[in-house]
């Protein structure tokens, strides 16, 4: 196999992007804060100790190995990292940190969407704090997931905010994200998601990521909008590969909240319910001479992913509806119910997520509806027998 068809990856999570990898038909190698079961089955994975991520990547023999790289979610925080990782191993499939450095920075990204005349929320650049009207999200600079989010109500903690903030205006609407492929020069729209942050039926704190449901049916102005914002942003960013940016649908209109420069969760909603090949599209954007990808087909259907949190502590079980899924995996072409499996015996603590699980439906309030039902099912399941308040598992 060439060296071109290894390609290793790095992040908090890489079950999906290697599963997206697996079916571009290369060969994944992978390091994550979990190794899950069903990423196991299919990949060499090596697992990170949470008090080594993420320097710990760096300490990886898999540097040593021919390849490419690229890097998943969090670490687009860390363009310090990329860089000394970028000089153990090249290519990277990726953004590069000098790019990281300028589309993580809310205000250059606001500069760059008002310059193309689109619309984007505000920024407070006042002396001190904004008033605590409810109007100002107070948000980390490095956040990745929805995390440390929370609205301005004029208060931090007795320790203070644990990391730099900024504050941003709080649009209400319906929160999506939108998919994009940058060639450095501009963008193309591959999608979107309706996206779900915060979700109590999932256990999800406020305002953290929880799920995706898509692809949206769009009318031609909305459409555009979604183009118009991937344009502003890869070309004024020089993004290349995949790309997701976060945005609030309010009366229509798409106004961005966050670029993510790299492979997101929503993706796989896509490529699921579209046969979307992404991995084979982001080489492209890094090896021109790779193999041209099918085009996805019209989707008859909404696929929809969400991550199930724990509400109290958990040991996961050995056994379950997810198990096929862990061991005898079918082909990765096929849509699994169950992902990011655990291993068993893994004691989760509240607010970790659990599973992901997956539907199809003809519509998002269809797919919701499953979606539901399952997690619904699944959570009594799960902490009636193997939650850790109970003194055993029950038989």
């Amino acid at each position: 196999m060439p060296d071109s068809d290894f390609l290793l990856i790095v992040g908090a999570s890489t079950r999906a992007a290697a599963f997206s990898a697996l079916r571009a038909g290369l060969r994944p190698i992978c390091a994550d804060l979990f190794a899950d079961g069903d990423l196991q089955a299919r990949c060499a994975v090596r697992r990170i100790e949470p008090n080594d991520y993420p320097h710990g990547f760096l300490d990886l023999t898999e540097w040593n190995a021919p390849g490419p790289w690229l890097y998943t979610g969090g670490l687009e925080n860390r363009p310090t990292l990329i860089d000394e990782m970028a000089q153990r191993r090249q290519p990277l499939w990726g953004n590069s940190a000098a790019v990281l450095r300028r589309v993580r920075s809310p205000f250059t990204v606001r500069k760059v969407l008002c310059e193309a005349g689109l619309p984007c929320p505000r920024l407070w650049d006042g002396d001190g704090p904004p008033p605590p009207d409810g109007h100002w999200l107070m948000k980390p600079l490095a956040g990745a997931g929805g995390s440390g989010i929370r609205v301005w109500q004029g208060s931090v903690s007795a320790s203070g905010t644990p990391r730099p903030v900024y504050w941003q205006e709080f649009i209400r609407g319906d929160s999506c994200a939108a998919i994009y492929l940058g060639d450095g020069q501009t963008a193309r729209l591959l999608g979107v998601t309706r996206q779900l942050v915060g979700e109590s039926w999932l256990h999800a704190a406020a305002f953290h990521y929880c799920g995706s449901v898509g692809p949206l049916a769009l009318d031609p102005a909305r459409q555009q909008a979604f183009a118009d914002i991937g344009a502003a942003l890869g070309g004024g960013f020089g993004l290349r590969g995949l790309f997701g940016v976060d945005c609030i649908l309010h009366d229509g209109v798409p106004y961005p909240v966050e670029v993510n420069p790299r492979y997101t969760a929503s993706v796989e909603a896509i490529e699921y319910a579209t046969g979307l090949c992404a991995q084979a599209l982001h080489r492209l954007a890094f090896d021109p001479a790779a193999p041209v990808p099918p085009s996805p087909i019209e989707p008859t259907a909404v696929v929809g992913k969400v991550i199930l949190f724990a509400r109290a502590p958990l040991r996961f079980p050995a056994h379950g509806t997810w198990q096929s899924w862990a061991t005898a995996f079918p082909s990765v072409e096929i849509m699994p119910t169950f992902a990011d499996i655990p291993q068993p015996g893994t004691v989760i603590e509240p607010g970790r997520p659990i599973l992901t699980l997956f539907q199809r439906a003809a519509t998002v309030d269809a797919c919701l509806g499953q979606l539901r039902r399952l997690a619904a099912a699944l959570d009594r399941w799960l902490f009636m027998r193997y939650s850790t308040q109970h003194h055993r598992p029950l038989p």
